[in-house]
């Protein structure tokens, strides 16, 4: 059937045209504008990538129509077909439509995440609605469920292979997710959810980026005194680019924000960066996303008593490895209780030294600063000095060296690949026989279209129903350095560039069949483990002796290395306590059963802050006004995930360490056989122990984060 997908999508659009375009000026004009559309014919580029150097923003909406129109049709073909359901006409038949959407879909959403323009921000308020739609279509169809509901009935006697068991179990599973079950009243409230909550989601986003954008932060030469030459370059370049030279421009990224609340000496400036990160989302403007947030939890409680469940959080954990929300509340509560009282320690030390430099009272501006002046003194370590040492293309080779060195696998960097956005750098991946493994982009600078954090998504999924090979990208937010300069980074974001080619690493290596069960298409509190897992590899000394140099070429001195590596369980309390209040929120918020009265997300959660004692000089990680993970990223109830994975990836780093090896080949093997390439072919449980041996305990975590 999709050997034909793109004729088909040509014949859908011309049709489409035609009917919404009478005249035969425009329908000629139509048909040409259509003809020169690159979603509307065979891609010829290098690995049959994206041309994304010939798409233009107009060529997606069209390119949407088609798609959608082709798989509404191939949905309806399988739903109605009078043969009786069989795996490979109706759950393999499944598998195989809607290749084109998937193409569009990808391509489109790829730049709409990193490069989102306001002509791309346009379409995608545009689409969303009718993407809702399809899904609700295809997964409210009763005949089709009734397709699916009868071949899983009868799994037991069709011979299935264990991955095409678990096919059947995870897409009969997905339908009565989705409320096929229900009844036709519930079904279409249900479909009126999902389309309000996931145009909710697209409107949180963009207000949040451009509420970012405008909480730039502008200073002058006396306030960024002091301050590291490689950050104070990057941010008078940044507002020479904005057309204001002689000033200097922070971003209100995580990513600009933290490295100048670590480092810069003037406290008003300080306080004028975090205000301006903290409060993004948190306005009182047009851009304020509280009204959002409740709408959106106040729809996700309605969608969780429609399927009969106590609360959102526990229809999404019911099915996740976590199962309950006390589950998952219960690992979060055993490791904020001892970073907490960590927490309090730490902050003493920070009032000491503050009280010397007349700061009677210690804010959350001042946190990071004194920090970093405490673990000076006490490590003879200083961050900006490190940084030195950390340019991004030594942490690059370094990555690539780590893979290589466990999975036998090379980078070779492509010059020929169309790209989305400047900066872009794509590598090919090879096996160690030489053998083609697929495509890696890197994203890695901050541009203003682009939005917060760091992630991976992929551009074509690996499988070997359709013969597809993997191309996937990895985004970050680092300043892009002036002309000539390298970039540096911290150890926190090397350790963030190796997490994310974890998720990589998942993505490309799947070993699946089906599309559905390939790669990342794993439950949330399982996904980022082989990501958190990897995140150990770069603070291994041997690593750093080789790639960790400054820009004369010069090793990072042993005293030094040796202080870094003794400093990694510094300022866990803080860190912890960040995070895990924004985890715990999340849980909390998605746990109720209806919303209080009058409720506001930002009393809210100031409430339940107090009454879980987190320092007002600490604060969370993620408030709720810019939580882009759980109102516009899929995590809502979910957050807690990294916690979660967090206890597999110590204890399963233990297993190298136990080794005596931490590039054990039979290790390696085993993390990249029955995890990196079953993908969801079976229960993550199984995956976990087939590499492991057994099930973790929250022991080595603590250990890790030096909390025990």
């Amino acid at each position: 059937m999709l050997v034909r997908s793109c004729l088909l999508a040509t014949a859908v659009a011309a049709a489409l045209f035609a009917a919404g375009n009478p005249a035969t000026a425009q329908s000629t004009n139509a048909a040409v504008a259509q003809s020169a559309n690159p979603f509307m014919g065979t891609w010829t580029t290098p690995e049959g990538v994206p041309p994304y150097d010939r798409i233009r923003p107009e060529h997606y909406e069209p390119a949407f129509d088609a798609a959608i129109a082709e798989a509404r049709e191939e949905t309806q073909r399988i739903a109605n077909s009078k043969t009786a359901p069989t795996f490979a006409n109706t759950i393999e038949a499944m598998e195989r439509s809607g290749r084109q959407l998937r193409r569009v879909s990808s391509t489109f959403f790829n730049v709409a995440s990193a490069d989102a323009t306001p002509e791309i921000q346009a379409i995608q308020k545009n689409i969303t609605p009718k993407l809702t739609r399809l899904s609700n279509e295809r997964m409210l169809d009763q005949n089709l469920f009734a397709r699916v509901d009868t071949l899983f009935k009868q799994r037991a006697t069709l011979g299935l292979t264990p991955e095409q068991d678990r096919l059947l179990e995870r897409t009969h599973d997905s339908f009565v997710r989705a409320g096929a079950a229900l009844s036709p009243e519930a079904r279409a409230r249900v479909a009126s959810i999902n389309e309000e909550m996931a145009n909710l989601a697209v409107e949180f986003g963009q207000k949040l980026l451009a509420d970012q954008k405008a909480s730039d932060v502008w200073l002058t030469a006396a306030e960024v005194e002091g301050l590291p030459a490689d950050q104070a370059t990057a941010f008078a370049s940044a507002a020479t680019a904005a057309g204001k030279d002689g000033a200097y421009l922070v971003p209100a990224t995580r990513s600009a924000a933290e490295p100048f609340l670590t480092s810069a000496p003037n406290r008003g400036a300080r306080e004028k960066v975090w205000r301006a990160f903290t409060y993004r989302g948190d306005n009182d403007n047009a851009n304020d996303t509280n009204a959002i947030i409740a709408r959106l939890v106040a729809l996700r409680m309605e969608r969780a008593t429609l399927m009969g469940a106590d609360s959102h959080a526990a229809f999404v954990l019911g099915d996740a490895m976590a199962k309950t929300p006390d589950a998952a509340m219960d690992l979060l509560m055993s490791v904020y209780r001892p970073a907490l009282t960590r927490a309090q320690e730490e902050l003493a030390d920070i009032r000491a030294l503050a009280a010397k430099d007349g700061v009677d009272t210690v804010q959350p501006w001042d946190w990071r600063y004194y920090a970093e002046q405490v673990r000076k003194a006490r490590f003879d370590l200083d961050d900006a000095a490190v940084k030195q040492y950390m340019p991004l293309d030594g942490m690059v080779d370094a990555l690539f060296e780590t893979t290589q060195k466990l999975f036998g696998i090379t980078a070779h960097e492509r010059n020929d690949i169309p790209v989305y956005a400047d900066g872009v750098r794509v590598w090919e991946m090879r096996e160690a026989d030489g053998s083609k493994i697929g495509l890696f982009y890197a994203d890695w600078f901050a541009r203003p279209t682009k939005r917060p954090g760091a992630w991976m998504n992929s551009l074509r999924t690996p499988n070997t129903l359709l013969g597809d090979t993997p191309i996937v990208v990895n985004n970050q937010n680092l300043p892009r350095p002036a002309d000539g300069q390298r970039a540096l980074i911290s150890v926190n974001e090397a350790e963030t560039l190796f997490h994310e080619f974890g998720h990589a690493l998942h993505g490309m290596l799947s070993k699946a069949r089906y599309p559905s069960l390939s790669g990342t298409a794993v439950s949330r509190d399982f996904v980022e483990f082989p990501a958190q897992v990897y995140e150990h590899w770069i603070t291994q000394p041997e690593i750093l002796r080789q790639h960790a140099r400054n820009e004369r070429g010069e090793r990072m001195p042993e005293e030094m290395l040796q202080a870094l590596l003794k400093a990694q369980t510094f300022n866990q309390g803080f860190l912890t306590v960040q995070q895990l209040s924004s985890a715990i929120l999340d849980l909390r918020l998605h746990s109720l059963s209806e919303l209080p009265e009058g409720f506001n997300a930002r009393s809210w959660e100031q409430q339940q802050l107090a009454e879980l004692g987190v320092p007002e000089e600490i604060g969370m990680r993620h408030r709720l006004a810019h939580f882009s993970h759980i109102f516009d990223g899929g995590y809502s109830a979910s957050y807690y995930a990294y916690t979660w994975a967090e206890v597999m990836d110590a204890d399963g780093f233990d297993a190298f360490k136990e080794a005596g090896d931490v590039y054990d080949p039979v290790l390696a093997g085993k993390l990249r056989r029955e995890v990196l390439e079953r993908g969801n072919t079976r229960d993550p449980a199984e995956s976990y122990t087939a590499f492991r041996g057994r099930m973790p305990t929250a022991d080595a975590l603590l250990r890790n984060r030096g909390l025990k």
